[in-house]
């Protein structure tokens, strides 16, 4: 019982922040949730609740959504998720979550020093960091932090950002639940948690709509930034 407590509390305070950035929930409630039950379960939940928080979003913000980016990051995010698709078979992913930490918290340090704000990126640049985004979205259902690196060249509005970002993780969410179908990864055990863990989660949607109305344009992107550096960290916990 207390680690479904445990496990609600995690994505209450993941979806408030979601709610307010439109990315980070799962890359906040991934590292935890796996050391309380699991990386399969933890997948699965963070996927289900990721889906049903991103739907929500997508529906109260659709006017704000550019359709033109949500369909042109999935074209280029796809070919790294069926290669984490792959691999999550196949490799250890504790060494591959160190190594995805550190790499945010290096992207992260280098945003706050960086003080030209944000430039375009080069078509290999981009084309790079989605292959990334794509990996960390098929194996630990968090490829956020590297579409947030693209984003923040692209979106200079904070409905957009966040509109635009919630519509595309609808999609793939989608296609992750589907492998995770497949694969025979959906239990009855780690779907009725999720259905428990999506009533504080809906709580944190409310809460986190409300305090993206409050920050200012720069704030929210500052926000955007110092949540890579916790995303970055976060993979770190033991």
């Amino acid at each position: 019982m207390w680690q479904q407590v445990a496990v609600g509390a995690i994505f209450f305070v993941a979806m408030v922040v979601n709610a307010i950035t439109g990315f980070a929930g799962n890359l906040l409630a991934m590292p935890g949730t796996i050391q309380l039950i699991g990386m399969t379960d933890a997948k699965v939940i963070s996927t289900l609740i990721g889906t049903y928080n991103c739907v929500v979003l997508a529906f109260m913000t659709w006017r704000f959504v550019n359709w033109h980016e949500v369909k042109k990051i999935t074209v280029l995010i796809i070919p790294g998720m069926l290669v984490g698709f792959w691999l999550y078979y196949f490799l250890d992913v504790k060494v591959l979550l160190y190594i995805y930490g550190s790499v945010i918290v290096a992207v992260a340090i280098r945003t706050f020093l960086k003080q030209d704000g944000p430039r375009k990126m080069g078509l290999i640049t981009t084309l790079l960091v989605m292959f990334f985004a794509g990996l960390m979205q098929s194996l630990f259902v968090s490829g956020g932090a590297f579409v947030v690196l693209y984003a923040v060249c692209v979106f200079k509005d904070k409905d957009e950002f966040r509109a635009t970002l919630s519509t595309l993780w609808v999609f793939l969410n989608l296609i992750v639940l589907a492998q995770e179908g497949i694969a025979g990864e959906i239990n009855t055990d780690n779907f009725l948690l999720s259905l428990y863990v999506g009533i504080p989660a809906l709580f944190g949607i409310y809460f986190g709509n409300r305090i993206h109305h409050k920050v200012s344009g720069k704030t929210f992107f500052n926000i955007a930034n110092v949540l890579l550096l916790i995303s970055g960290l976060s993979c770190f916990l033991k």
